[in-house]
């Protein structure tokens, strides 16, 4: 999991791309005028994405790189835009504030959407996930280049023709 900078061409464009998914752009953020999250806070969220399918079985080795070029940009920036959602929620959680009176309620942020939103999202995403870092495993095993994690089966059982 290197990453050589953080100008790095495809962390940069895993964030851009994490952006327009969330349609994060100054025009469309009427309440905020401007970006409802920076670049540097999106980079980190690539980053931790990353990490964790680094450190989700099987451990195949994960790099920007190869996410770009076997095409997982799109399963890859679902769970960029759920890591940052969730720093977005635990921010609006913070800042939570209710206030009632004289029959008027008035909440200063609603972190009960945005933890919908990624109750909704994170479960398809993490079937997804599970699912190409398998077929990544498996395509590896048994293709030419022998970098897959094989299970137990393939030591007992490969043994056959040196008997």
């Amino acid at each position: 999991m290197a990453v050589a900078s953080l100008n790095d061409p495809n962390l940069v464009m895993l964030a851009a791309y994490a952006r327009e998914f969330m349609r994060d752009h100054p025009e469309l953020n009427r309440l905020t005028a401007g970006y409802d999250h920076s670049s540097r806070l999106l980079k980190w969220a690539v980053l931790d994405t990353l990490s964790d399918w680094s450190s989700t079985p099987p451990f195949i080795g994960q790099d920007l790189n190869l996410i770009v070029e076997r095409n997982l940009v799109s399963v890859f920036t679902r769970g960029v835009v759920i890591t940052a959602l969730e720093s977005l929620g635990i921010l609006h959680l913070r800042n939570h504030l209710s206030y009632s009176d004289g029959g008027v309620n008035v909440q200063t942020e609603n972190p009960q959407m945005i933890q919908a939103w990624l109750q909704m999202m994170k479960g398809e995403y993490e079937n997804k996930k599970q699912r190409t870092l398998i077929a990544l495993n498996l395509e590896n095993a048994l293709g030419t280049q022998s970098h897959g994690v094989h299970s137990e089966l393939y030591f007992v059982n490969s043994f056959y023709g040196f008997l």
